[in-house]
């Protein structure tokens, strides 16, 4: 598989430029014709590059940077079409396009190799670019890749009324305040027994209205690819695994709270990963570090001081 050029771009400013924390800086990177945006952190030991899961962006981390800022150079980037990076003219948001763009952002950045921790769509692309820049990638944290839940069979999955509902609403120009209220009366199905119910029994206030701002910075093509099953157009994800030659530490959340990765694919990945960690939490939803940021850190800092 070789990864596509980047295409070109149309900038579309974010709706919300949040400041970024005290101990973070916001960057532009060009990155081939494409301007990625990212947030460093201060020099306090080897780099950490952070990748976000869909609709989301670089301050989805927010709640782990004050530890980890402590012992990494942590570089938290916005994936093509999210947050205040550009978007794609083309409307090309494919895995490949994603990974394609952090491949070069690594060339772009130089040093010595990195620490990858991807969620959701972004442990997806770390995969990739793991498989495809093996010397620049040190070790690689993949917290709840979805898998074939999202990539292929979105349509048959509980998440697609979510997904759906969110394009609806994006086709419409909103405020923050406005699409926040959307937002609580989507109707998505709830994990476990796939009742429909609305967002807001689901999501927190505050987890709503941060969704609403990481949606209004976001380009609603994004979930084009998604919706039509073709994130993994021009890739074979799970055959290339075996390709991924650096310790790999793999979480998966529980389905019945929302975890996207079913245990036979998550089987499946940690069998064809050669030097692969899988830890299962029980109990625990698809946003691993987001609602339990503390049980996170123990999991990554023993698997890190490990290697």
């Amino acid at each position: 598989m070789q990864l596509p050029p980047p295409a070109p771009i149309d900038i579309a400013p974010p709706a919300l430029q949040p400041e970024p924390p005290t101990s973070l800086i916001g960057e532009c990177f060009q990155v081939g014709d494409l301007t990625l945006s990212a947030a460093r952190g201060p020099a306090n030991g080897p780099p950490l590059l952070l990748i976000h899961g869909v609709t989301r962006c670089w301050q989805d981390w927010s709640v782990l940077l004050p530890k980890l800022t402590q012992r990494w150079r942590v570089i938290a980037l916005d994936l093509r079409g999210h947050g205040a990076s550009e978007r794609s003219n083309l409307g090309e948001y494919l895995i490949r396009d994603f990974a394609a763009d952090a491949v070069r952002f690594l060339e772009l950045l130089g040093g010595e190799p990195v620490v990858v921790f991807g969620h959701s769509l972004g442990a997806m692309v770390a995969a990739v670019v793991a498989e495809h820049a093996p010397g620049r990638v040190r070790a690689l944290v993949l917290e709840d890749p979805p898998g074939t839940t999202l990539a292929e069979r979105v349509s048959e999955s509980p998440f697609h009324l979510q997904f759906a509902g969110i394009q609806r609403l994006l086709a419409t120009p909103r405020s923050v305040d406005d699409l926040t209220r959307a937002l609580a009366d989507l109707p998505v199905r709830r994990p476990g027994d796939g009742a429909v119910v609305k967002f807001s029994e689901l999501r927190d206030p505050a987890a709503l209205r941060f969704s609403a701002e990481c949606l209004l910075k976001m380009d609603p093509r994004v979930l084009e690819p998604l919706l039509a099953g073709r994130w993994l157009d021009g890739l074979d994800w799970f055959a290339e695994l075996p390709r991924i030659a650096c310790p790999t530490l793999l979480l998966r959340a529980d389905p019945v709270l929302g975890g996207m990765l079913s245990a036979v694919e998550a089987e499946h990945v940690a069998a064809r990963i050669p030097r692969c960690r899988r830890v299962d939490l029980p109990g625990i939803g698809h946003n691993i570090h987001s609602t339990q940021p503390q049980r996170t850190l123990e999991l990554v800092n023993s698997f890190l001081n490990s290697l």
